[in-house]
């Protein structure tokens, strides 16, 4: 539940937590230490009332007469916070009794005994009558403790109305902390989210702090550009691998097509028609690139048919053929393990290149759309340029002938997609087909 919270607001709900708790047990400490100033001073009060009377409540002791009673009791009304006083000798028979004197009396011997006893409002409390260092008898008063109790509630209103004040201040407070504490943090999360070393974007963090904050944003930065640098070089040895693997593609290709006594430039013109359909077929640059790379490869498993069968003049013989015919099944063993892509999509090139539109085609008599569409691809580049260009075992074709070949094979040999296309940018395949021609 709290790790919901982010950083800011558990540092908000902390500190006002803590501040919470810090005031509440002053608040509590500050009324304890007032409750305690009361009781004393009402016993101090009361000390001194008893003091400033000591020589009169004396004379009654030791001459009580009318007179005395009277002036003592005119005395005693002077001070409104005595409710009763009950003077005793020095066996404790009461002589003088003033105002309210039934709780004194009902607890006469507790208080001589504890010399001061609290109840609710008031404070019943034991003085001697000394003089000479002598005891003449004792006083037990009964002091109103209301004027306590009001300077008492009025300090606990103030205190509970600076209260909610302080704790508005110390929210604020913890508000401007969290705020100045976390914004390091956001802005380091920030520079993360923008940054992205492996494409040379990355978002340098500046501070002005002199503490762990600078060091978190330097070791943040020097991070990022080591991944940067890191990155490029990376990336240049994936495109240093790229290039090879691309390289060694076309030259595998194109030994395969030396074998049968064709050109480099065949697997060129093939790879560049591929390019070319894939475009306009509608695959991305990315997949109609690779298909270029890729489509070199095609014949690569004629590198295992003898050169008897792979040069010979004339045609096959049946037995011959059922030979030749394996060499799509032999490309695609030959690079079907390979876990790069490029090699993955020759392997499928290799092996689908001589399926048909209508299922007549081998190894497996695929049909329409079953047919990878590398495959249905590299099948039309191939077959086009391979009826143009000369072979051991054939002249090349007028384009006439091979033109009105492709229409006769539309949705039969080929995708009838492809061919649509291959004649509505003509120009363009006699274009490359001009550029790379065999010398």
């Amino acid at each position: 539940m709290w790790n919901r919270f982010s950083i800011k607001i558990q540092l908000i709900l902390f500190m006002t937590l803590v501040l919470s708790i810090v005031e509440i047990s002053t608040l509590l400490v500050v009324l304890n230490i007032q409750k305690k100033d009361s009781k004393n001073n009402s016993i101090l009060d009361a000390q001194t009332i008893t003091k400033s009377l000591n020589n009169d409540l004396l004379k009654i002791v030791l001459n009580p007469n009318t007179d005395m009673l009277s002036d003592i009791t005119f005395r005693l009304s002077a001070f409104k916070k005595i409710e009763g006083l009950i003077l005793l000798d020095t066996q404790n028979n009461p002589i003088f009794k003033y105002g309210d004197t039934q709780e004194l009396l009902s607890k006469q011997t507790i208080i001589l005994e504890k010399n001061t006893l609290f109840s609710e409002n008031n404070l019943l409390i034991k003085e001697n009558l000394e003089a000479e260092n002598y005891t003449f008898g004792h006083t037990i008063l009964n002091i109103n403790l209301s004027s306590y109790q009001e300077k008492h509630k009025e300090i606990t209103q103030t205190i509970l109305l600076i209260f909610p004040i302080t704790l508005l201040l110390g929210i604020l407070i913890s508000i401007y902390l969290s705020k100045s504490y976390t914004k390091p943090f956001s802005r380091l999360l920030e520079a993360m989210k923008k940054s992205d070393p492996t494409k040379n974007e990355i978002t340098i963090v500046q501070t002005s702090a002199k503490n762990e904050i600078r060091e978190l944003f330097d070791e943040f930065n020097n991070q990022m550009e080591q991944i940067s640098k890191s990155s490029k070089e990376i990336q240049l040895l994936n495109d240093e691998i790229e290039d090879t693997q691309k390289e060694v593609v076309f030259t595998m290709g194109a030994i395969g097509e030396s074998r049968s006594k064709e050109t480099g430039n065949h697997v060129k013109r093939v790879a560049q028609y591929s390019k070319l359909l894939a475009l306009y077929y509608g695959l991305s640059q990315e997949e109609a690139e690779l298909l270029k790379q890729a489509s070199p490869m095609h014949d690569i498993g004629k590198v295992a048919i003898p050169d008897s069968i792979l040069n010979k003049p004339g045609r096959f013989n049946d037995e011959e053929r059922v030979v030749m015919d394996t060499h799509a099944k032999l490309g695609f063993d030959m690079l079907k393990n390979s876990h790069r892509e490029l090699l993955q999509l020759a392997a499928t090139v290799a092996y689908e290149h001589h399926e048909k539109w209508d299922g007549s085609g081998y190894p497996r008599g695929l049909q329409g759309e079953n047919i990878h569409i590398a495959g249905r691809i590299t099948a039309l580049a191939d077959v086009f340029d391979a009826l143009g260009s000369e072979r051991v075992y054939k002249k090349a074709w007028e384009d006439e002938r091979i033109f009105n070949l492709f229409k006769e094979e539309r949705g039969k040999h080929f995708d009838p997609k492809l061919v649509d296309i291959f004649f509505e940018n003509l120009d363009e395949f006699l274009k490359i087909r001009e550029q790379f021609k065999d010398v």
